[in-house]
């Protein structure tokens, strides 16, 4: 019975993984943007993970520089750092993006779009998407959108959860 009970257990997971692998994939951790390491009014919960994707963002062919000390000293986490922040950045490269949190979070890409503020309503993938320029319109209306994540096409955009090194490029062209 035990045989049995197990074989229908690997099949299954085999018909999954074949048929429906993203369902075999972590799902972002969205309150993520919402952690604060100390400050004035959040006690210092300590960090257990520490890593750096980088972050790259071109509108129309210019890139869009990310401010030094996104998510730094910010309404709600004063004195303090958001998880996900930013200390240095650059008009010419990836920006470093320092996700420091006390546990292992799956952090998404859009976590660190809400921390800069460049968020929205509801999206194609998501009940997070990007609003870049801050209109208050979604970008998937405004702009045909690419990301790239280590050289590779990527289409989680806002989803994809960042790891250790990840060279992130999103590409937003404004539609004709």
């Amino acid at each position: 019975m035990l045989l049995i009970g197990a074989a229908v257990a690997t099949v299954a997971f085999v018909v999954v993984a074949l048929w429906q692998p993203e369902a075999l994939e972590p799902s972002p951790d969205w309150e993520v943007s919402d952690g604060c390491l100390g400050g004035l009014d959040h006690a210092d919960v300590g960090i257990s993970e520490h890593y750096h994707p980088n972050l790259k963002v071109i509108v129309d062919g210019q890139q869009l520089a990310i401010p030094e000390n996104t998510g730094i000293d910010q309404f709600g986490c004063e004195e303090g750092m958001r998880w996900i922040h930013v200390h240095d950045s650059t008009n010419t490269g990836f920006t470093k993006l320092h996700i420091e949190t006390p546990k292992k979070y799956n952090v998404p890409v859009g976590a660190f779009f809400e921390v800069w503020e460049r968020e929205g309503g509801p999206s194609i993938t998501s009940d997070k998407e990007f609003d870049i320029n801050r209109n208050g319109v979604s970008d998937w209306e405004e702009y045909d959108i690419s990301m790239n994540v280590n050289g590779e096409s990527n289409t989680k955009f806002e989803n994809y959860i960042m790891n250790d090194n990840d060279q992130i490029e999103l590409i937003l062209t404004s539609k004709s």
